[in-house]
């Protein structure tokens, strides 16, 4: 029998349910610091089993630290308890070369405030991400870009930070952060100069790299403003600042960020990224062909042709989440030049970049967001497409006048499809294509998630709005 599901907001479901990653990686004999991701009204209780030699675990808040020796496969057993109920999950930790198993999520201070940033901020930023109850539907890494940066770099090379914006220090950022089991990301750049013109990172990357892990970062974003445009002098840059990471005491994330211009799909791995831009930066509209000012619609369009390279500790990434900004954003505005995208384009955005399993990567201000803005960066059925352990490409089944049905298998056997209207005018959709070919083997049923029924079949035709996207499972 099948059942299909159409996706709605759960975020605020009471009883205990585990989100997010369900396989996470790390370096041998390097901190872990990891937030189990469980959903549910508080107090709640978190216990494990099987805890590795090593590791500790917070059974108020889920956090787990410590640092593991020994390269392998370890699975905890984690039980989690409310008033409501109790539900159990498998935590399955490797440690050896791969570090995401799924996509990284998390936020980035660029799309909203651009320089706008300081330590008190970020700190709130923090402090947000775990009331929100994003935290507990797997977002972990708090990342400052660019303009977090001294004048100048100290006399023996090593990189400083803008002492008035951030009066106590990065390293004092990262140590509330991590004790809100969170992550801290940092920004620089493969050119002599950032994208904002701060100090580059070309030529320091050993001295670099050594600060930001004493600093206690666990991400680094890598621009390529003001740098060559050859493939092998990027492939180069990368190459070094990928090694002296690796060289660190500490587990760090590598973004390429080379706008993908030089295919890192191809190479980036190699050079010790875990995820790569695909296209120049995103903006907040819809469509447009402006080739630097990347549109919601051309990213997905990119998405398409380059999927298929995309792996465990491989993604691509289609850029930032956009989700909220409703044109308020310093950066993706362009001074006001973008004006917005409506909640529906908003979820569809979060919808195909769920599918595509892109870095999930929140871009407005999750202080002050609306119920719109929470329902679709909340919404755990939708992270639950995205962190599925299972990297199969997207198939592309059809697509007729403009709209397009993907397929994407789940680890479970299971199947999303995803209906997307990519036309400026409503359309139609004929589900009998479609359910013809998913029922040849049983019956096939219908549940509504957003009022939690069940229908006897399904519906004939399903009536799409411009860029509307609908998913169901199978």
């Amino acid at each position: 029998m099948f059942s299909f599901a159409l996706w709605s907001q759960n975020y605020n479901a009471l009883k205990p349910h585990f989100n997010g990653a369900s396989v996470i990686g790390n370096y041998p004999e390097k901190p872990l610091i990891f937030t189990v991701p469980v959903s549910g009204e508080r107090p709640l209780e978190i216990s494990c089993q099987n805890l590795p030699e090593g590791l500790k675990i917070d059974t108020k808040t889920g956090i787990i630290t410590g640092k593991i020796n020994a390269k392998g496969t370890y699975k905890l057993e984690l039980k989690a308890e409310n008033i409501h109920g109790n539900t159990s999950h498998v935590l399955t930790i490797h440690i050896g070369e791969n570090l995401l198993y799924t996509p990284l999520m998390g936020w980035n201070s660029w799309n909203v405030f651009e320089e706008d940033i300081n330590e008190q901020l970020i700190l709130e930023i923090a402090d947000a991400m775990v009331s929100s109850g994003m935290r507990d539907l797997g977002y972990q890494y708090i990342n400052l870009d660019d303009f977090w940066h001294g004048a100048h770099r100290n006399t023996d090379g090593s990189p400083t930070y803008d002492s008035i914006k951030f009066p106590n220090g990065i390293k004092y950022l990262a140590d509330y952060i991590h004790s809100k089991g969170l992550k801290l990301g940092i920004y620089s750049c493969a050119g002599e100069k950032t994208c904002g013109e701060q100090f580059g990172g070309n030529g320091y990357e050993a001295i670099d790299a050594k600060t930001y892990a004493k600093w206690g970062v666990d991400l680094l974003k890598y621009d390529y403003c003001f740098a060559p445009y050859s493939k092998n002098k990027a492939i180069d840059r990368y190459q070094k600042i990928g090694a002296a990471l690796q060289n660190t005491d500490r587990t760090i994330v590598l973004s390429i960020c080379e706008w993908g211009l030089r295919k890192p799909w191809k190479w980036g791995r190699s050079v010790g990224g875990h995820y790569w831009r695909i296209t120049p930066d995103i903006f907040d509209t819809w469509e447009g062909k402006h080739v630097w000012h990347k549109s919601t619609e051309s990213i997905i369009r990119k998405a398409i042709k380059v999927d298929q390279y995309a792996t465990v500790d491989a993604w691509n990434d289609m850029d930032m989440l956009i989700v909220g900004n409703y044109g308020k954003g310093k950066a993706t505005s362009k001074g006001g030049k973008y004006k917005g995208m409506t909640d529906l384009e908003y979820e569809s955005h979060m919808k195909l970049w769920c599918l595509f399993k892109s870095p999930l990567i929140a871009g407005c201000d999750i202080r002050n967001m609306n119920e719109a803005t929470k329902n679709i960066l909340l919404n755990s059925d939708l992270i639950a497409i995205n962190q599925d352990t299972l990297a199969a490409p997207v198939k592309l089944i059809s697509k007729t006048k403009g709209v397009f049905v993907f397929e994407r298998k789940m680890q479970d056997e299971s199947y999303v499809y995803a209906i997307w209207n990519s036309k400026n005018k409503k359309q139609s959709f004929n589900y009998l294509k479609l359910s013809k070919k998913l029922s040849e083997n049983g019956k096939t049923s219908t549940k509504n998630l957003n009022s939690n029924t069940y229908l006897n079949e399904l519906p004939k035709k399903l009536e799409l709005a411009p860029h509307e996207t609908v998913l169901f499972k199978m």
